[in-house]
């Protein structure tokens, strides 16, 4: 039913920009942490040019969170040696004629773009994710008492409309709704004779939690309601305020919050002023098929 105080330092901030901009968010504190403790710290040199450990932990904090929840000396090592490997492959191909392929030069360009853009994002998320900015969310969180609403009820649940008919007629005459659930309930609750505990919006499919909430307490649904389950009566036994974590508990949540908002306000004041064209996907497409149909015909 139920779905750390965490200092958003620079690395933290940088996780959430890239993690924004693919849609995923992870809380990860051990090594971006460690980063900002020992940012100067080598690890290793090739041909006398230094690694260093932010390095390391940026590379790190790209791997699978599977990866990332092993101990860090599971796959040291291993992580050392590839950025020793890449560094000697970069100077491999300085050497080579690839530095002047263009193909290479304007992967390294949008590389390089990708890489300003994050740096730009971060540091202006940055600026709104502040002490303040969290107190206040929080503030907004506690006095928004529907959000932490909760009810009590217990459900009888049958295969057909009609028996959840005969079940309401039951209970209107006066039938127990526990030994009614006992009785002919085919969910899983039923044994119990019903009872789902406590439970707050967004835990239930939408129709039910509607119906739950709607009800006065005592009172049980005077309809059967319809789910992907089957047919529910439904009876509310309590209702209540959940009480609002701490906020020490709820700052990683309203960290990501406050960068959200502030990630889409950035994007939205950045397309505000700028002309931009888009090609549907058909026209791609069709202009794709063109350009097929063209090659094929210069090479009749």
């Amino acid at each position: 039913m139920a779905q750390m105080q965490i200092k958003l330092n620079h690395r933290s901030i940088f996780m959430i920009v890239s993690l924004l901009i693919i849609g995923v968010y992870v809380v990860n504190s051990t090594k971006p942490a460690l980063a900002q403790k020992y940012p100067q710290i080598v690890v290793a040199t090739v041909d006398g040019a230094e690694i260093q450990l932010n390095e390391i932990l940026e590379l790190i904090e790209q791997l699978p969170p599977e990866y990332q929840n092993e101990p860090l000396t599971n796959y040291y090592d291993q992580m050392v040696d590839r950025v020793i490997n890449l560094r000697l492959a970069a100077k491999a191909a300085e050497k080579s004629a690839l530095s002047d392929d263009p193909e290479v030069i304007e992967d390294m360009r949008v590389a390089a773009q990708k890489v300003l853009a994050d740096y730009w994002l971060r540091a202006e998320i940055a600026k709104s994710v502040t002490r303040e900015a969290i107190d206040k969310a929080y503030d907004a969180y506690v006095s928004d008492t529907a959000s932490r609403e909760e009810v009590k009820a217990s459900h009888i649940l049958v295969a057909d409309e009609q028996t959840a008919i005969n079940a309401i007629q039951k209970l209107e005459e006066g039938g127990d709704f526990a030994e009614l659930a006992r009785e002919i309930s085919t969910g899983p609750s039923g044994p119990n004779g019903g009872d789902l505990g406590y439970f707050g919006r967004g835990a239930m499919v939408p129709v039910f939690e509607q119906a739950a909430f709607a009800l006065d307490v005592g009172s049980f649904t005077s309809a059967p309601v319809q789910s992907q389950f089957g047919w529910h009566v439904i009876k509310l036994h309590d209702k209540r305020i959940a009480e609002a974590p701490s906020i020490e508990e709820m700052s990683p949540q309203l960290e990501l919050n406050i960068s959200n908002l502030s990630f889409a306000r950035l994007v939205e004041t950045l397309r505000a002023d700028a002309k931009i064209q888009k090609k549907s996907l058909s026209d791609i497409e069709a202009e794709w098929q063109e350009s097929q149909e063209s090659l094929e015909s210069s090479t009749q």
